[in-house]
């Protein structure tokens, strides 16, 4: 068998898993397919050929609709809301539903975002596992962060900030207080940044969060930016002169443009799902890499410049390490989690253990 008919199958079962564990879709229902017009070249055009075809395999009826990306979730054209009120299901290969994922969406059907950006992803580890076992998974981290009373985030380039849970909120659900279902299940809750303080040190570059649509949406850095933190806002950077300069201007010229504090850090995540990879070099496209990386665990990201979630621009980590109380949660990009009695009982409902849930080490850097 060939690599590529390989991947091809591997996508296949990708797509079923998003179909018949995260959508719930039945033979006899209709499926709408959100794409981005294919143009724009942000999804594989294959990845909604793969996933449409599957939907006819089991019956379903397919109904596609492609538009141009929208500015920001006030900006989702009426016909498109209107046509989600008609169907049994919405599956969004958009970053409309990225947009959309702490708003209300009308119709009674399921809403789905999906990240596998290529069929790569959607043939890997990350779409594999079994959608069921991830949204467990992730509602058993989220009732066991609202035991917890602190946190302590490290990584190996300097980044040591420290910060107060919140009380808990009634929504350790499934759904980790989303608007939309999210495939691959990656993340767990944002938790709030506000009592947050340390040091943040930013490499590479920072990134928009699919809220809104700005230019440029990357900001490259040519030299590490240590970024000091006191209580939820940046207050100090230190660094080379120029590049924190530069770094400055972009945050506070996407504040300007939404009326935003660039200084606020709002709140933050680390992936969960350790089958995610990218399978090409981030560098030439931050921006793809930020709509996929999220849900590694050698990634976390900051959600900064905005008093709501995900904010404007992301700050990203690579390989941290989280505690909880100085319980370790993820150590250097491996999810230790996953050795907890109650995570590996969760496993064994599946038949797999710790060893199947390493951590895929190619992330395009």
């Amino acid at each position: 068998m060939s690599n590529q008919t390989e991947i091809q199958n591997r996508a296949l079962i990708g797509a079923r898993n998003l179909l018949q564990n995260c959508v719930e879709l039945s033979a006899g229902q209709t499926l709408l397919l959100i794409e981005e017009d294919r143009q724009i070249d942000y999804f594989d055009a294959h990845v909604g050929d793969i996933i449409a075809q599957e939907a006819r395999d089991m019956g379903a009826t397919v109904l596609t609709i492609a538009t141009p990306r929208v500015d920001g979730p006030d900006d989702v054209p009426s016909a498109l809301m209107a046509a989600m009120t008609h169907v049994d299901h919405t599956v969004f290969l958009n970053r409309i539903g990225d947009q959309m994922r702490f708003k209300s969406l009308p119709g009674d059907g399921t809403k789905t975002m999906v990240y596998t950006l290529d069929v790569e992803t959607l043939a890997s580890r990350a779409a594999g596992y079994d959608h069921t076992l991830m949204s467990r998974f992730v509602a058993l981290i989220n009732s066991a962060l609202d035991d917890k009373t602190h946190y302590h985030i490290t990584c190996a380039a300097g980044t040591d900030v420290t910060g107060d849970m919140p009380m808990p909120e009634p929504k350790s659900n499934i759904g980790g207080g989303f608007a939309v279902r999210l495939f691959p299940m990656s993340v767990h809750k944002p938790i709030p940044a506000g009592s947050m303080n340390g040091q943040i040190v930013l490499q590479r570059w920072v990134t928009g969060t699919n809220t809104h649509a700005y230019s440029p949406e990357i900001h490259y850095l040519k030299s590490p930016i240590t970024v000091h933190v006191e209580n939820g806002h940046a207050v100090g950077f230190d660094g080379d002169k120029a590049d924190v300069a530069q770094f400055r201007a972009h945050g506070k010229m996407v504040a300007d443009k939404f009326g935003l504090d660039e200084s606020l850090i709002h709140s933050w995540h680390s992936g969960v799902n350790p089958g995610t990879g990218y399978f090409a070099k981030a560098k030439d496209d931050p921006v793809r890499w930020n709509g996929m990386i999220f849900g590694s665990p050698r990634h976390l990201h900051f959600h900064t410049c905005g008093d709501y979630p995900p904010g404007e621009i992301n700050w990203h980590i690579i390989d941290p390490t989280v505690t909880f109380d100085g319980a370790t949660y993820l150590e250097g990009g491996e999810v230790r989690f996953f050795d907890t009695p109650e995570a590996r009982a969760l496993l064994q409902e599946f038949d797999l253990a710790p060893d199947n849930m390493k951590t895929h080490q190619n992330i395009g850097l």
